[in-house]
């Protein structure tokens, strides 16, 4: 296993080859202390045995999928858990050793090839993802080509905590979502929106996340920048995230004191028509891009 560092006047960060992992992202607060907000694992071989996904891509499919999934009419069976297909499964892309293609100070592109088969899916994927620095950004750039139609989801499953010394529940967060996802028992989603308004999922507008706990996507604003934003008051760390995807699945862990934003298209989209296609064709390859952006407002 390796790391790979990237470095600015803003942010340091530290990257593994295994699952294309954040390990470490380091931030100055505002005492210009650096801080590291991603709650990785001390040690990356532990990593290895890691089954809450911190830091990983998750790929080839983020979110929750039905078994079995269709495919342009056609039924593909996939790997599944009472029919129910997590982040990919056993063959998900945050368990795999993942290529350095390119590397600089402040960029470096990683690549993996997913075979035709994998747990299922149709069709064998070359994917690349690119953290880059600029300024206090953290960029990241995934991109997927493939050989024949499947379906493609990845998303990051980096854990922050803007003050780590402190819970989570008393950071401010921010959301620019309507609604969420109507979801099953079996947290698949129904098809259905439900309207956040007067009910303890409304972050429109900034509020401590508090006792509430977190497992929910979010159907994001057209055009919302941020999407989502987090507030540490004891460190003063802002932390927004953009994105160009329809949603963001917001969690908060049951056991440590962190939460994710994982910036995706909608779980299960192969078994539900009206919503926006994950379907992606050969000649026309996936791209997504995320940014989290830091700074240090002034607040009284």
């Amino acid at each position: 296993m390796n790391s790979f560092t990237l470095e600015n006047e803003y942010l340091r960060v530290v990257i593994l080859d295994y699952g294309a992992l954040l390990h470490q992202l380091w931030v100055k607060d505002k005492h210009q202390r650096w801080v590291n907000v991603v709650m990785g694992l001390d040690i990356p071989e532990a990593y290895l045995t890691d089954t809450w996904s911190r830091g990983a891509v998750i790929g080839r499919f983020a979110g929750r999928l039905e078994n079995p999934i269709a495919v342009q009419q056609q039924f593909h069976t996939i790997e599944h858990e009472k029919g129910v297909m997590l982040h990919g499964g056993s063959g998900g892309w945050g368990s795999k050793f993942w290529t350095v293609h390119t590397q600089t100070a402040k960029e470096i592109s990683l690549f993996y090839t997913c075979a035709h088969g994998t747990t299922g899916f149709p069709g064998t994927v070359e994917a690349t993802l690119t953290y880059q620095l600029k300024d206090s950004d953290l960029i990241l750039h995934y991109a997927a080509q493939t050989d024949q139609p499947t379906h493609i989801n990845l998303t990051n499953h980096a854990y922050f905590n803007l003050n780590p010394s402190g819970k989570i529940a008393s950071q401010e967060l921010t959301i620019s979502a309507d609604s969420i996802l109507e979801l099953k028992n079996s947290l698949l989603p129904t098809g259905n929106r439900v309207q956040v308004d007067q009910t303890p999922y409304d972050f429109r507008i900034p509020k401590k996340i508090a006792s509430l706990s977190l497992d929910d996507y979010y159907v994001l604003n057209k055009k919302a920048s941020p999407a989502a934003s987090l507030y540490a008051s004891e460190t003063g760390i802002l932390m927004e995230t953009k994105t160009d995807q329809p949603g963001i699945v917001v969690f908060t862990p049951p056991h440590f004191e962190a939460i994710c934003f994982e910036t995706q298209k909608f779980s299960n989209t192969p078994n539900i028509e009206s919503f926006p296609t994950t379907l992606v064709v050969p000649n026309k390859p996936y791209k997504q891009k995320t940014v989290f952006t830091f700074s240090i407002p002034e607040r009284e």
